[in-house]
């Protein structure tokens, strides 16, 4: 049996280079352009794994993957050949060697995801890397409305899961912490989880400014997380993906050997 080595790769990337992390024909993706150039590097096929999948346009400061490889590199000598490789669209900022049995989808305790929203003038040089909300935000009463989505609720109403898939999609999550801070017009949302859906974040932070903005109660924003019956309950308003970052991801086990 050929002995397979592997290793856990972290990168920070800017999403609006990508159509998403997912593999994709015809369409430039993290996924695929990693496997690309790998293929390129060692002359066959080698397929990745990552701990989040990003959409189109969401940036990523720790994303990791996981590689196997059919013969031993050292950390040192495979990060200066990824780095030197992938350093048009990606940037490689760590190595290990992990055991066989690793996931990086399945061991994972925490990810963090941060937001950014910019309450001042509009910033064309910026505006791929934030929300360009541009009015002012008052970081107390949006607090309040966020710690709403905080600790363990069904958010099919929060989330892209169809109608007709929902029996067959488990949508219960369980958020950790919430946090919101402001730096000059900066404004930042951290929300932590140990896993999260697709879309789920940018629902989040849309519905609860369309709630900060009049547009429903906040006792309606609520029951949104306990009826999952009413289709008029399914967001309406999600926040762009611009603003978006996979921040850090954590794990439950020393993953190096």
């Amino acid at each position: 049996m050929e002995k397979l080595y592997f290793y856990l790769v972290t990168i920070s990337y800017d999403g609006s280079n990508f159509q998403g992390w997912a593999k994709q024909p015809q369409a430039f993706t993290v996924q695929g352009y990693i496997e690309s150039v790998l293929k390129k590097i060692f002359s066959h096929q080698l397929n990745i794994l990552a701990s989040s999948r990003t959409d189109k346009g969401v940036h990523a400061r720790e994303q990791k993957f996981t590689l196997r490889l059919p013969f031993f590199l050292p950390k040192k000598r495979l990060r200066h050949i990824l780095t030197t490789k992938l350093h048009d669209y990606v940037v490689v900022k760590k190595v290990e060697k992990v055991d066989k049995n690793f996931h990086p989808l399945r061991q994972n305790v925490s990810k963090e995801y941060r937001y950014f929203i910019n309450t001042g003038p509009y910033d064309i040089f910026r505006k791929n890397y934030q929300w360009e909300y541009n009015l002012p935000l008052k970081i107390s009463w949006l607090n309040e409305i966020l710690q709403s989505f905080r600790g363990r609720h069904d958010f099919f109403n929060f989330c892209y899961c169809r109608r007709k898939d929902q029996a067959k999609t488990n949508t219960i999550r369980t958020i950790k912490e919430i946090k919101i801070w402001k730096r000059k017009n900066l404004v930042v949302i951290s929300i932590n989880a140990p896993n999260f859906l697709r879309y789920q974040i940018r629902a989040l932070i849309g519905e609860a400014i369309n709630c900060y903005e009049g547009k429903q109660t906040l006792a309606t924003l609520r029951e949104k997380l306990t009826d999952t019956t009413n289709p008029f309950y399914k967001y309406k308003n999600i926040a762009p993906a611009a603003g978006l970052y996979l921040w850090k991801t954590k794990y439950n086990v020393n993953n190096t050997v």
